[in-house]
């Protein structure tokens, strides 16, 4: 029997491995080309703010030179790139004083359906106008025709030869009556046709502009931030460099994590260990369980007390409840206190009321999961925003395979890396004119997988974390207190059989309380001063068995104030400081800083500053008292902060000293510039100490032998001390954003940190370049009139180089771990329809991983190799 010859050709045998890696590198460059070319399409228009503020400005200009209809079209394209009531305000006014009383009316009712704080007034002037416009109409109904004037008689026809005229009427002309006969009464001429007056226009009221008031010129679409100065300013009178991640900056990058959204703003150290922990820094001294950057929400502290890090998947909110995230590149101490290190990030949420309802959905390979939904609404004062959310990541690597039957592990699932179920209300009430209470609170239930300190390198976590906050502002007092509660059991992932896993409760209380009282006032009377004057409280109690027990309630105390004096339009000198006491070292620490603004025009500065910072020991750091156990059976190491084997040791804070000097130019509504340059001297970084060994002087004063708790025997110590070398950092950063056509917005930054560790005689600190010395930001944003937007970034770092501490048989023991540079190239494409009102989109983190670097990249010497992950969304409003 013949059977058929296939025509399908037989398989080709598999390329060679460069041939095979060569195809990926092809396709994945062709589908970044593809993403690149569809986003950069000339319907395209990029961001809003700019293009918004940009049509607003001409719209005024076109007003101000009473071309109105010019300027109303000019208006309504900056509302509907993004919307603002303002806006709405002064289209409705220039309808008014153009004379469109309709479309004026119209207007005036869409701005008080956005419940302004002047809706009173706005409902009158809409009365107003609405009489106006009656009159109007009145005055122009046509007037009634007069009535009909009676019929004359017709004129009589002069009688023939021999007949008599009519009685009553008047002989022919030249006859006279008969004798006897009165003659007739002259027949009456014809009267004139009544006169109808013209009726009086009706009074108009008051004239069109004493209705409508001035125009409301306020540049609404500036860049503002509030928390270089705890004010609303521009980052031009900022004393600090200040960068924002805006709304369209968190959407168009489909990133869903909040420090990977901190990578792109220039100096950011970020480093991802785990699926479920990610440390940030800035400008250097990054690592595990990071607390060098002081992490805000809405002006709150997000960072735990207990070891003064950020876990960031512990929050209440996610990305779809940010306005914007404002990172101040610096010290801030002399306005926040301890922890404001080496700089400020402030999570700004979207305020209640605002924005549309909606819900998102994204669901990725390796089982990640992402779901938000939310809905405000605002009822004549009242306001709120209510969301909640759940989250899954997964983790990068596993650290322990299924077929290790010598280790014990934890019950968590060995593939996660974080897992968070929220939800957050938040809720304003307008007291008046100026004043406002915000009230508001969240909770968050918690699985993460994080890289401690020492030994704990693969740690788990499992609990809650929540807040309630409530907040009144006014426009010169300003009162804030919040409590927050953080309780996690915790415990290490895996252990040899038969050895501890360190089961651990942590629980922490925390209540803040500040007042700040805010005037703006002139003295000299050519001197502007804009004064800032508070004070603040807070009680920290924490519980937790690695600390010693019963640790101390610790109550702190802080005074701080700002003057920023302003010389005219050109010059202004800011003067802050700040005082607080700490209760573990049972003293005053003053942190103050001096910056000097120059304004060559309005749209540039020119900043120079200087300023010192601290941060004051963690309760870890403070109260630690925790036997660790070693390889030797039987044998153990004490770790306490105590340090009972050192008479008179004590653990001071951290110290900073920073000068600046930045240059920020905005003077074009094409291109954003800003050039800075720093110096900063580190001193008592605070570390864990080398092993102490026992000795027999230790144990004639009653230390170490057999531990009664632990079975044990105590061989040495360990815990905490400040290193005795000196870092001085020179460094300086570069960035710009540019607009060059309606369609494209490009950036790009560049951070260079050269870091030189001074050493005394006697200090035995190893060599550590753990911070990148270049930094690469760069990328492209775009949104399409059709429907389609997206962005593509690049980060590039080089290579670092650690000192960590690791535990072996006989103790821990500092080691040296180089590690290479590596790039990320995260990518988005999104597409909307229905009106906006729906959205999908697709989004690639570490698009090349693998393909241009034989590994994925790693960020610390423990943590996972962060590899290539897809994520698929699908976006509804209301």
């Amino acid at each position: 029997m013949a059977y058929p010859v296939s025509r399908t050709p037989s398989p080709s045998p598999p390329a060679p491995l460069p041939t095979r890696r060569l195809l990926h590198r092809t396709r994945f460059a062709a589908a970044i080309a593809l993403l690149a070319t569809s986003l950069v399409s000339s319907s395209a228009f990029a961001d809003a703010r700019t293009e918004a503020r940009r049509h607003f400005k001409t719209g005024m200009e076109l007003i101000a030179k009473k071309r109105f209809d010019e300027g109303i079209k000019e208006l309504e394209l900056a509302n509907e790139i993004l919307p603002h009531p303002n806006v709405v305000f002064n289209i409705a006014r220039a309808h008014a004083e153009a004379g469109n009383l309709e479309q004026a009316i119209a207007s005036y009712r869409q701005y008080l359906a956005s419940e302004p704080e002047d809706r009173d007034k706005s409902a009158q002037i809409i009365r107003q106008l609405e009489e106006k416009l009656a009159a109007q109409r009145a005055a122009a109904e046509p007037a009634k025709p007069p009535p009909p004037a009676p019929s004359q008689p017709p004129t009589p026809t002069p009688p023939g030869p021999g007949e008599q005229p009519p009685t009553g009427t008047q002989p022919p002309t030249g006859e006279q009556p008969p004798t006897g006969e009165q003659p007739p009464r002259p027949a009456e001429p014809p009267r004139p046709s009544p006169q109808v007056p013209t009726p009086t226009p009706a009074p108009t009221g008051p004239d069109t502009q004493q209705i409508v008031g001035e125009a409301r010129t306020d540049d609404i679409y500036r860049e503002t931030v509030v928390t270089a100065s705890r004010g609303a300013q521009s980052p031009l009178d900022a004393p600090s460099s200040t960068t924002i991640i805006t709304r369209q900056d968190i959407r168009l990058s489909g990133i869903t994590r909040i420090p990977e959204l901190l990578r792109r703003v220039a100096g950011m150290d970020v480093m991802q260990i785990t699926g479920g922990d990610s440390s940030v820094s800035m400008r250097g001294f990054n690592s595990r369980l990071s607390n060098k950057v002081l992490v805000l929400v809405n002006g709150r502290t997000a960072k735990n007390d207990i070891l003064g890090s950020t876990f960031w998947e512990m929050f209440s909110i996610d990305v779809d409840q940010i306005e914007r995230i404002e990172v101040v590149r610096g010290p801030g101490s002399a306005l926040y206190g301890a922890d404001a290190f080496m700089g400020i990030v402030n999570i700004i949420t979207i305020a209640p009321g605002e924005g549309r309802d909606g819900a998102r959905v994204g669901i990725g390979d390796q089982v990640q999961g992402y779901g938000s939904v939310w809905t405000s609404g605002r009822e004549g004062d009242f306001a709120y925003r209510l969301s909640a959310g759940y989250t899954r990541y997964p983790r990068w690597t596993r650290e322990v395979s299924d077929e290790r039957i010598d280790l014990d592990l934890t019950e968590q699932d060995q593939n996660l890396g974080a897992q968070n179920v929220r939800i957050d209300l938040r809720t304003t009430q307008r007291l008046g004119k100026g004043r406002m209470l915000h009230i508001g609170g969240g909770y968050a239930r918690n699985e993460l997988n994080i890289y401690g300190v020492g030994p704990f390198n693969d740690y788990i976590l499992q609990g809650t974390n929540m807040d309630v906050t409530a907040m009144f502002t006014s426009e010169f007092l300003n009162v804030r207190t919040y409590y927050t509660n953080m309780n996690e059991d915790a415990e290490s992932n895996a252990a040899y059989s038969g050895r501890t896993l360190y089961p651990t409760n942590a629980l922490q209380h925390l209540f803040h309380s500040e007042a700040e009282f805010v005037r703006t006032f002139r003295l000299p009377e050519a001197v502007e001063h804009d004064f800032h004057l508070g004070a603040s409280y807070r009680l920290k109690r924490i519980l937790w068995s690695y600390l010693v027990d019963d640790p101390p309630t610790e109550h702190h105390g802080a005074l701080f104030l700002q003057d920023a004096m302003k010389f005219g339009p050109h010059f202004t000198f800011v003067a802050s400081g700040r005082l607080d006491y700490v209760p573990f070292l049972k003293r005053v620490i003053p942190s103050p800083r001096g910056a000097f603004l120059i304004k060559p025009t309005s749209q540039q500065a020119i900043r120079i500053s200087g300023s010192t910072a601290f941060r004051s020991p963690t309760f870890l750091e403070a109260y630690l008292q925790l036997p660790i156990q070693l390889a030797q059976p039987g044998a153990e190491l004490l770790s306490e902060s105590d340090a009972r084997d050192r008479p008179g040791f004590q653990l001071n804070p951290e110290q900073i000293i920073a000068a600046e000097a930045s240059y920020l130019n905005q003077q074009s509504e094409y291109v954003n510039v800003e050039v800075t340059a720093y110096y900063n001297r580190v001193t008592d970084l605070i570390a864990l100490a080398d092993r102490r060994l026992l000795t027999l002087s230790n144990r004639a004063d009653g230390l170490g032998g057999i531990d009664p708790e632990t079975g044990r025997y105590t061989v040495g110590f360990g815990g905490w001390e400040n290193q005795c070398d000196t870092y001085n950092v020179v460094g300086g950063e570069v960035g710009g954003r540019v607009f060059p056509i309606e369609g494209i917005d490009l950036f790009a930054n560049y951070a260079l940190n050269l870091s030189n560790q001074s050493v005394a005689e006697g200090c035995l600190v190893p060599e550590d370049r753990r911070t990148s010395r270049h930094k690469i930001n760069a990328g492209v944003q775009a949104r399409t009139k059709i429907g389609l937007d997206g962005e593509i970034m690049f980060h590039y770092q080089s290579s670092q180089q650690w000192v960590e501490q690791v535990t072996t048989a006989t103790g821990i023991f500092p080691q040296r771990f180089e590690l290479p540079g590596y790039t990320l190239v995260n990518a988005r494409l999104g597409y909307r329809f229905l009106g906006d009102h729906a959205e999908v989109s697709a989004t690639v983190f570490n698009a090349f991983a693998g393909i241009t670097a034989p590994e994925s990249p790693q960020m610390h010497p423990f943590g996972n190799r962060i590899g290539r992950r897809f994520m698929g969304f699908f976006t509804y409003t209301l």
